[in-house]
């Protein structure tokens, strides 16, 4: 006869992705009841309600603000190496000092006359060159409904930090403000992939990758588990979030839906959406740094641009915050907390496993990984992109890939399609901007030791100071905190 002890024996278990089983991040495609209730009262409602409401005046916009507008190189390097885009930015360093790293070799040949100097504004003490790669638009060819290109950027950054853009490489053919006309649609393609591949890839990687974690977390952990009123808050929505976005039936991936904006097929998105956890080669076969294969960060992320600093002050306060409450979840070495990292590590590479978890700086690093991601990335990410004009970073364009010797510029009103403009502004309204349902400021764990809702209390107060150091610092607030959610919860 089956017997169970606790009332959590059969809940969510990952299982690997229908569509990429070798090869896709972990499926949960058995969203719990009080999951998907919690998804169908606070997100599937306002998804019916801006349908019904934001459609017209979304297409009243699109009418009044036709095509793209203008992009200077000043202003894609605002757009490109600073907030979310800078993720992108990859540096090349010294070749002369061998532990230093310089770009994949694909790239060195693309662009070894500017870095040898014999093009472009070469380099002066105190600088250096970085790339952002969006070479992942080479799964989404073009068709009859948009152009698109794999495309490498080239920056300078000057040693005040500030970056320089020196050249663009769509496939194979590299373009600098030489190319006059050829440079101008060069900079609108690279612009769609920036904005292609931070929304179907880099975005998700703090979505889906925890989707096997919080499965493990609901099901694994008994209901007066430390670790599981710590993790739980953290996982609110995100799991019928994730499911609406992977295998709904009004999954904006879907192309034909009002509110979706991408180029390319569902199949093609679903691939750009995979590539976050096997990786992407370059075309030759050779790995591209840029995009390795998944693993669990133990660390806060090293973003070249003050988005890093910004999001690396909050993991500290949340690695303090870990500190302080993981001995009270490493006492006695719990079989369930051990049989939990077990779990996650067989399906989460790089997930500190039970032979480590016990060690509390391993487990506090843990909680703040998840809650960088989940949280403070999560919406700090929804935060600058709701704000991004659908007329610059477009997802369609309506023009040939440009070649070296095209001379003349396109002409910006005739690039996308008032349909185009008004599918990006509803996926903006309902999908890019941020919603919180429950507040990282405010987040009460429910701890009964009176320890550990001291804990709880001075973490408050810890985010708070962290803002207000960020702000006398001269760091931009990307997010400001009353607007950073707990978890996926957008």
């Amino acid at each position: 006869m089956l017997t169970r002890e606790h009332d959590y024996s059969f809940g969510p278990w990952p299982q690997p992705a229908p569509d990429f089983f070798e090869d896709g991040a972990p499926a949960v495609l058995n969203v719990p009841e009080d999951v998907q209730k919690d998804w169908d009262r606070h997100v599937g409602r306002r998804y019916i309600k801006q349908v019904l409401l934001d459609t017209v005046p979304s297409w009243l916009w699109a009418r009044r603000n036709p095509g793209l507008r203008s992009v200077s190189d000043e202003r894609f390097c605002e757009l490109l190496c600073d907030g979310i885009f800078s993720k992108f930015l990859f540096p090349r360093r010294d070749p002369n000092d061998p532990p230093r790293d310089q770009f994949d070799a694909p790239d060195e040949r693309l662009f070894a006359a500017y870095l040898d100097g014999s093009k472009g504004p070469g380099l002066e003490p105190g600088e250096a060159w970085f790339k952002s790669d969006f070479t992942p638009m080479r799964l989404v060819p073009s068709d009859a409904d948009s152009s698109t290109v794999p495309s490498v950027v080239l920056f300078k950054r000057r040693a005040d930090r500030s970056y320089q853009l020196v050249a663009i490489a769509l496939d194979q053919t590299v373009f600098d403000p030489s190319h006059e006309g050829g440079w101008v649609a060069a900079k609108y393609f690279a612009l769609q992939g920036a904005g292609v591949i931070t929304t179907l890839l880099m975005h998700p990687k703090l979505h889906f990758p925890s989707n096997a974690i919080d499965a493990i977390t609901r099901t694994r952990l008994s209901p007066g588990s430390t670790l599981k009123q710590l993790l739980l808050p953290h996982f609110r929505l995100a799991m019928a979030v994730n499911y609406a976005v992977l295998y709904g039936n009004e999954t904006v991936l879907k192309p034909g839906k009002i509110y979706a904006p991408y180029p390319g097929t569902l199949e093609q998105h679903a691939e750009i959406v995979a590539t976050l956890w096997r990786g992407l080669d370059h075309p030759d076969g050779t790995p591209n740094r840029a995009y390795p294969r998944y693993r669990f960060p133990m660390e806060a992320p090293e973003i070249h641009s003050p988005y890093g600093t910004f999001l690396g002050r909050y993991h500290e306060t949340l690695l303090a915050f870990g500190r302080k409450v993981a001995p009270s979840i490493t006492a006695g070495r719990p079989h369930e907390v051990a049989e939990w990292a077990r779990h996650c590590a067989a399906w989460v590479p790089g997930f500190p496993d039970a032979s480590r978890i016990f060690d509390e700086d391993v487990l506090a690093r843990v909680f703040a990984s998840i809650v960088l991601d989940v949280g403070v990335s999560h919406s700090a990410d929804h935060y600058i992109y709701g704000q991004v004009d659908p007329r610059e970073v477009p997802f369609r364009l309506h023009m040939d890939v440009p070649s070296a010797s095209q001379r003349v510029a396109p002409d910006p009103t005739t690039l996308v399609t008032v349909r185009d403009n008004l599918n990006y502004k509803m996926c903006s309204l309902m999908f890019f901007a941020p919603y919180v349902v429950e507040r990282l400021p405010e987040i009460d764990y429910g701890f009964a030791d009176p320890t550990l809702r001291q804990a709880n209390a001075e973490f408050r107060s810890a985010l708070a100071a962290t803002e207000s150091s960020l702000i006398n610092d001269g760091v931009p607030r990307y997010v400001p905190l009353h607007d950073i959610a707990t978890s996926v919860q957008f």
